[in-house]
């Protein structure tokens, strides 16, 4: 009988072992119950048959159905566990976090960078302003900007375009004389459109007669 509780510990460790990265559940409760009721006849049984027999057989009996149902319940609930209980099921990883958002191509208004009423011609205000931007697109060879004219509200729309676009080009030409290679600048003239200022005084119209460097990659 002992023999037999040792094997039974055993098993019981071994399917411990085997078992552990499940939950427990109605399964092993169901094999512990039907372990125990079947252990614990046998081991009645075991105790009524000894042979010679024992002087208090009652108390043996007793022990013997006590072993069997702990026995019969730890194996049956171990077996039972190992066999029908569902392994435990790790939840899916969280999603990635979304990618950023690219960064938004921010434009250069050369602020003092003005023109004269009807003129494309740098005023000489405007010329370190210039350098100093040609020093930064120097120091970052990667960056590809277009340089982009704008006027004040008087006059056609195609003329404002045509001088637009003149301001554009003496600007890239400044910043050419200054060392920036030619094929990272292009030009583009937008007229009057897209005011900084009201064209309603002197001073915003002389604000909207600007150029501004807009990067492109």
């Amino acid at each position: 009988m002992y023999r037999r509780l040792i094997a039974g510990l055993i098993l019981a460790t071994f399917a411990t072992a085997c078992s552990a990265h499940k939950p427990w559940g109605k399964c092993a409760v169901g094999g512990a119950i039907i372990g125990a009721a079947a252990l614990g006849t046998a081991g009645g049984a075991i105790a009524n048959n000894v042979d010679p027999p024992f002087k208090s057989q009652d108390a043996d009996r007793g022990a013997g159905i006590g072993i069997g149902i702990a026995t019969g319940a730890i194996l049956g609930a171990l077996i039972g566990h190992a066999l029908c209980d569902e392994e435990e099921v790790p939840p899916p990883p969280p999603p990635p976090p979304p990618a950023p958002a690219p960064a938004a191509k921010k434009k250069i208004v050369l602020r003092g960078v003005n023109f004269d009423f009807d003129k494309a011609t740098l005023q000489p205000q405007g010329k370190p302003i210039l350098e100093e931007a040609a020093r930064i697109l120097k120091e970052n060879p990667s960056i590809n900007v277009q340089v982009q004219g704008f006027t004040d509200s008087i006059g056609s729309v195609e003329y404002n375009l045509r001088l637009s676009d003149r301001r554009a080009a003496t600007v890239k030409n400044f910043l050419v004389s200054e060392g920036v290679p030619a094929s990272r600048l292009t030009t583009k003239g937008f007229g009057k459109s897209n005011p900084v200022a009201s064209n309603d005084t002197a001073d915003g119209r002389a604000q909207n007669r600007r150029v501004e460097l807009v990067p492109t990659n």
